[in-house]
């Protein structure tokens, strides 16, 4: 883990002290809350979605925040107490590393000194956001909160910072020993296309939003849909906590963001070497002085709680994570954590009418990376490698820590946003980003990584498959309707098998010449596979032996696209591997050919943070899931926990997470999708009823016209009078 000087004072209580945060809202805003839920309508469609409408922005942010109360409180505390680095105090030990990470980068400070400083239209929006929290509580005396009894402004500036932290700290170099108590999950990927009216039957550009989150936990995705009499119209997702949808569309244009890795973020070596300060270090021919201060950190345990005291230290670079020795010290500052304003980008970003304005606000830089695919009514399409890149000396390695004494190693201002890679009007009428290069991004007309500075994107030759598959598809992708478009994105082509097995078939002979008792065993499982089309479907046993295979092969996880080491040398082994992936498959089903839908599986479970800790049954209800893990290649990507003797389906719990495909014109065409449905609470309709189409690889319709959104709605209602 990162090393802090600790003082651990340990002092345990016999009963868990659920404290009141002591933070009270201003009766002012108390009492602005009935007003906001007399003027805010929230229309529910027939699968549960909010469509919500108000005069005024603040009325319907109110209404979005008791919509995702009302849906999933308990996601929305859960997030927000890692926010506000208390997450330790209701979890355990297991949230220790999040507030320590949260405590390093003082991310509660810092937003409560901010948020004094956001101005008076933001602040309406981010008083209106926890207006609506406060106001479900006091609602719903059943819903008891773990620990946030009144959720204030600031925190949502602090979930903000801290849900981005979460993305970037694992890109920082700061030496990657002895970080496993503090590591962020890896990103496990992300799908985003866009079409240009060439290539579609209407004329129209098309747009695919397909990120691929946990179905479990903060990284779940929100679906709902805003409409204001400001001029604030938008339908999409966003994370549970946040204030508005991050990714969607508009009446004119859509977007949606895949996880990059633009180099926001540097390490330094401070060295701490004056005899008479010890907290002074050094800088250029001097020294600066440090700054050093303790905190309490509480942790829940079986017995109630235990208080450990933790000494942390900062320099003028950021926060110091790493002992080296006694004198030096690793310092990280990450581009953007504090500066900018998201929320201000975010809303000018939805505001927008067409591609100049989109691409100004875009421009603002606040949201620090994040690959963006873009299309528009205009018939636009675009891509953006995101990203708030420091302008750095070339002269310096930024691949390791720089000395931090030494000035030129200060950041010199933002890239700004021209130039970061991006395409816009391909002629290959199409564009598209799998967490991939943006040197790949379509045919013709890339950007090229030699007008680039070296630094600025740290995945520029990383190609996955999931990207070749993509510009496969879409290269072929011609005449293309609404309809072939929802199709496309559900395709279960494994671009793996589709390119590999044509070579191993070549080699089974010479191996047949050079080891006839080995081809002999791998011959019926092989002929087996070649008489696929390498497409997943239920009844594909064809699929499981491939993935089955694949884990032998690369390793089972994310990104898992390079052969372990034992085969790199050795053709043989990788033969042996198929044979030992069907001698698993029998011991573990009985049948080396079993069908994927028997073996992979949705099930949902409502309040638990990590999919690991669910207790998935065999047992329980569960639909076939015919996604598949993405470094084979797919498009229809998921994640599934492990089989084991006792639990021998294997459920998913990554991958598309909220899919979504829009076809631009005078009226939007959109359809989308959850995982599960609209609802946590397992009583609900909308709690799995979702997944039966997502099991079906089918769109539901998302309603945008407001006379559509009528003409649909079950229940309207306004916040606290759902109930009559």
């Amino acid at each position: 883990m990162w090393t802090f000087q600790a003082d651990r004072t340990m002092r345990r209580r016999r009963l868990l002290i659920v404290a009141l945060l002591t933070l009270g809202a201003s009766s002012a805003r108390a009492l602005e809350a009935p007003a906001l839920a007399a003027q805010t309508t929230i229309h529910r469609d027939r699968f549960g979605v909010p469509h919500i409408e108000a005069p005024t922005n603040a009325g319907v942010v109110f209404g979005y925040a008791y919509a995702q109360a009302e849906d999933y409180f308990w996601q929305i505390e859960d997030t927000y107490l890692q926010a506000i680095g208390r997450y330790a105090e209701v979890v355990g030990e297991a949230g220790l590393g999040s507030d320590l990470l949260n405590r390093t980068f003082e991310i509660v400070p810092r937003s409560r000194a901010d948020y004094a400083a956001v101005n008076a239209e933001l602040k309406v929006l981010y008083e209106a956001y926890v207006a609506g929290l406060n106001y479900y509580l006091a609602r719903h005396p059943e819903e008891v909160p773990r620990l946030i009894r009144e959720f204030e402004p600031w925190m949502v500036l602090a979930f903000s910072r801290q849900t981005l932290l979460g993305f970037v700290y694992g890109k920082a170099h700061v030496g990657r020993p002895n970080t496993r108590d503090l590591r962020a999950p890896e990103p496990t990927g992300s799908n985003a296309w866009a079409i240009g009216p060439a290539r579609t039957r209407s004329g129209r550009a098309m747009l695919f939003v397909n990120p691929h989150q946990p179905f479990f936990g903060s990284g779940q995705w929100y679906e709902a849909h805003l409409k204001s009499g400001e001029g604030l119209h938008f339908a999409g997702a966003g994370f549970f906590g946040s204030p508005l949808p991050s990714i969607g569309h508009n009446e004119r244009l859509g977007w949606s963001h895949t996880v990059n890795e633009p180099d926001v973020a540097d390490a330094f070596r401070v060295t701490f070497d004056d005899p008479k300060n010890p907290l002074q270090y050094r800088y250029g021919e001097g020294y600066r002085q440090a700054t050093e201060w303790a905190e309490t950190i509480r942790v829940r345990t079986a017995d109630g709680v235990e208080e450990s005291r933790y000494r942390f230290r900062k320099s003028h670079h950021g926060p110091l994570v790493v002992k080296e020795d006694d004198q030096r010290w690793i310092a990280v500052r990450i581009a953007q954590l504090f500066e900018g304003d998201r929320l201000s980008q975010t809303l000018a970003m939805i505001k927008a009418r067409n591609f100049e304005q989109w691409k100004t606000a875009m421009s603002a830089l606040s949201l620090m990376m994040f690959n963006t695919v873009y299309a528009d009514a205009d018939g636009n399409i675009f891509y953006v490698y995101n990203g708030a890149v420091p302008r750095r000396d070339p002269r310096l390695d930024w691949t390791r820590p720089v000395d931090g004494a030494d000035p030129a190693a200060e950041w010199n201002g933002l890239h700004a946003f021209d130039e970061l890679p991006q395409i816009l009007n391909p002629p290959s009428g199409y564009v598209q980003n799998c967490n991939s290069s943006p040197f790949t991004t379509t045919d013709d007309g890339n950007p090229s990584p030699r007008d680039f500075p070296p630094y600025l994107a740290e995945d520029q030759n990383d190609d996955k498959r999931r990207a070749k598959v993509s510009r496969m598809l879409l290269r072929d992708a011609r005449d293309v309707t609404f309809e072939d478009w929802q199709r496309l994105a559900f395709d279960t082509t494994l671009y793996w098998p589709l390119t590999e097995l044509p070579r191993y078939a070549r080699a089974l002979e010479p191996l047949a010449l050079r080891r006839p008792d080995l081809a002999a065993r791998v011959r019926p499982y092989l002929d087996h596979l070649l008489d696929w089309d390498c497409k997943v479907t239920a009844d594909s046993t064809q699929a499981t032996l491939c993935a089955q295979w694949y884990d032998e092969l690369y390793g089972p996880g994310y990104p898992a696209e390079t052969l372990r080491a034992p085969y790199v040398e050795d053709p043989d082994a990788r033969f042996e591997a198929l044979v030992r992936a069907a001698d698993a498959l029998q011991g573990l089903y009985g049948d080396w050919r079993v069908p994927w839908g028997e073996t992979r599986r949705l099930q949902r479970h409502a309040n638990y943070a990590d999919a690991a800790l669910i207790p998935f049954s065999d047992a329980a209800e569960s639909v076939p899931c015919l996604g598949a893990p993405g470094p084979l290649g797919v498009v229809f990507n998921t994640y599934y926990t492990p089989a084991t003797p006792e639990r021998k389906r294997r459920y998913g719990a990554v991958g598309h997470s909220f899919v979504a495909v829009y076809e631009f014109g005078e009226k939007i065409k959109a359809e989308t999708l959850l995982p599960f449905g609209q609802s946590a609470h397992p009583g609900s309709p909308h709690f799995f009823d979702q997944a039966q189409l997502y099991s079906r690889r089918q769109f539901k319709p998302a309603w945008f016209d407001w006379p559509d959104v009528l003409a649909n709605t079950v229940a309207a209602y306004h916040p606290g009078e759902e109930g009559k």
